[in-house]
């Protein structure tokens, strides 16, 4: 058995793994561009390459009512759990530089109005570890193509964009300003003509297929 035989057997056992009807539309092209991609000499698959490919075929036995998410959502997805990181890395430096606040001041300025310390301190982490899920919620929905999560994403986008100089200290706005970036990429990816079908409402997806 030569290595580019032993290869494609070792690609179509991996593909296995996939619904039966996606293979016969798609399993050909695929081991075409799987030995396509792969590296002179090679006799079995990467690690990565392998643990991508049944990743992908374990979602799609799962969610087999959801058609594969274009690169476009899978990008936007990242970013948002990006936004989750950034999120919670702000709230660390805030929780680690509290004792530094204590000792300056007794009250924060917060939503526009000086609070007492505690006050601020305690809306300020349940703030934090709210908007961190709300990012990773946003990337969950949007993943599953629900329509509605893009259109609530895009107006917490634009919520976030009239706000986002109304922080105070350096640390705060550089925080303000990379989720807002994160968040204008994610928005704008989900937003593509490649993103629309995806989100389609899945009453007309169902109408178009029985049609």
């Amino acid at each position: 058995m030569t290595g580019q035989t032993e290869l494609e057997r070792r690609y179509r056992r991996l593909l296995s793994c996939y619904p039966r009807t996606f293979l016969r539309e798609h399993e050909e092209e695929l081991v075409s561009v799987l030995m396509a991609g792969a590296c002179e000499g090679q006799r079995r698959p990467g690690l990565a390459e392998a643990a991508d490919l049944i990743k992908n075929a374990a979602w799609m036995r799962l969610r087999p009512s959801v058609p594969p998410s274009p690169r476009t959502v899978r990008a936007a997805v990242r970013l948002m759990c990006a936004g989750a990181a950034v999120t919670t890395l702000s709230l660390i430096i805030s929780i680690i530089s509290l004792p530094f606040i204590g000792r300056s001041a007794a009250t924060l300025r917060l939503l526009g109005r000086s609070q007492p310390l505690p006050v601020a301190i305690t809306v300020g982490i349940v703030g934090g570890l709210v908007l961190t899920a709300l990012w990773l919620w946003m990337a969950r929905a949007n993943g599953q193509g629900r329509n509605s999560a893009r259109i609530l994403s895009t107006v917490l986008f634009c919520l976030a964009t009239l706000h986002l100089f109304g922080n105070n200290g350096v640390v705060q706005v550089v925080f303000a300003v990379l989720t807002w970036v994160i968040g204008l990429a994610a928005v704008w990816l989900l937003w593509r003509p490649t993103s629309n079908a995806f989100f389609k409402p899945q009453r007309f997806a169902q109408a178009g297929h029985s049609a």
